[in-house]
């Protein structure tokens, strides 16, 4: 069976959530996305999210040869909005939430959501076995009503009226735990995964889970040595009194659902340090610098990747967000920005690096160079 997995944020964690839940010992579990592809057998760089069409049966093919029951694959709007998808028979059609991203691509949220429709009302050729769908997004809701009878849905969520839903949940710097409850049962989960929106991913994989019929107490007990997901609110740990963070939040609304479960978890003080990538949606970079403001007791805006825009055109198109002018520090080097960070930082503050998580490179109008926020970060702290 493919899966297939969409929304503006945590495509790439409820893929590897639901790749690692259902993987069992010599079944393996193919996985499509944005991190890797990982073809069964073997794994592979992706250079997209949802890959072009050949390649995709190619590596479909792949993977039915290796074995696999299941693929995950992350499909993003644009590569259902191209056809990428076309006639891909998807078993499962998962809905996690809509935000404003892409809008350079779709113009406005209404085509953006009609797009992501497209996998669960069989406008992409094939009607899915049965649908996951996020009930807490008012997207979700509609988009619940919408899908045709013969379609099984299985909603999650923290609302009441979702069928795997999460209750109690308690955090702290380490990680959450929650009670998980699903149509005949509940158990308790623990997690090193922090905030409230991966708790919903992980309720998302569950239902994945669920779906297929597996034992959800197994599951939930599968949760607890779960490897750490690259790059998404990855630590970075040399001994230092202040936690150093990197993750991939790049659109306002992840940077406000990180940033503000940080300040509930920080005890000293937030720094964040982030960009705005070039040649994308203009309008979101001064939305991401507000929501960065808002939470961050100081910030530093830097470069992203640049693409072929100037970093100054980015920065004035941040301006409009500085609600605090005294808080924020515009370098243009990504280093510099972070050693500048990590100098500020005293006992008991996190630093947060945001917008390229696992990505490995800075993209330059002409250049591509080796950037990973990660191991930058650990190599200022060595000293």
């Amino acid at each position: 069976g493919l899966i297939g997995v969409t929304g503006t944020n945590g495509k790439t964690t409820v893929s590897l959530l639901t790749q690692y839940l259902l993987k069992e010992d010599v079944v393996p579990v193919g996985l499509l996305g944005t991190i890797h592809y990982d073809l069964g057998l073997r794994k592979m760089p992706s250079d997209k999210t949802t890959p072009e069409i050949i390649d995709l049966y190619f590596m479909l093919k792949r993977m039915k040869e290796a074995g696999c029951q299941q693929v995950v694959m992350e499909a993003s709007s644009q590569g259902i909005h191209q056809k990428r998808l076309k006639n891909v028979n998807f078993d499962v059609a998962v809905f996690l939430n809509l935000t404003r991203e892409h809008l350079d691509y779709h113009k406005n949220m209404e085509n953006y959501f009609e797009v992501k429709s497209q996998l669960f009302d069989g406008k992409n050729g094939h009607l899915p076995r049965a649908a996951v769908i996020n009930y807490d997004d008012p997207y979700g809701q509609r988009l619940i009503c919408q899908v045709p009878e013969g379609v099984k849905v299985v909603s999650f969520g923290f609302d009441k009226a979702a069928m795997i839903r999460a209750e109690n949940v308690r955090m702290n710097p380490e990680g959450s735990e929650f009670d998980v409850i699903w149509p005949n049962g509940q158990a308790s989960v623990k997690t090193y995964l922090l905030g409230e929106y991966n708790i919903s991913n992980i309720l998302a994989a569950l239902a994945i889970g669920y779906v297929y019929n597996r034992e959800m107490p197994f599951l939930v007990e599968k949760l607890a040595n779960l490897p750490t997901v690259p790059g998404r609110m990855e630590k970075v740990d040399c001994g230092q009194k202040f936690t150093v963070l990197v993750d991939y939040a790049h659109t306002d609304d992840a940077l406000d659902n990180a940033l503000k479960m940080l300040r509930k978890i920080t005890k000293g003080r937030l720094l964040t340090v982030f960009g705005c990538g070039g040649n994308r949606d203009r309008s979101k970079r001064s939305k991401m610098t507000e929501a960065v403001q808002r939470w961050s007791d100081f910030c530093w805006a830097t470069s992203d990747n640049p693409r072929k825009e100037n970093i100054e055109q980015i920065f004035n198109d941040m301006q409009p967000g500085v609600i605090r002018p005294q808080s924020i520090r515009f370098i243009q080097d990504r280093r510099e920005a972070i050693k500048s960070a990590i100098d500020e930082a005293q006992e008991g503050d996190c630093i947060l690096i945001a917008g390229k998580g696992h990505e490995a490179f800075q993209t330059f109008a002409d250049t591509v160079v080796s950037f990973d926020d990660r191991l930058v970060a650990r190599d200022l702290l060595k000293g």
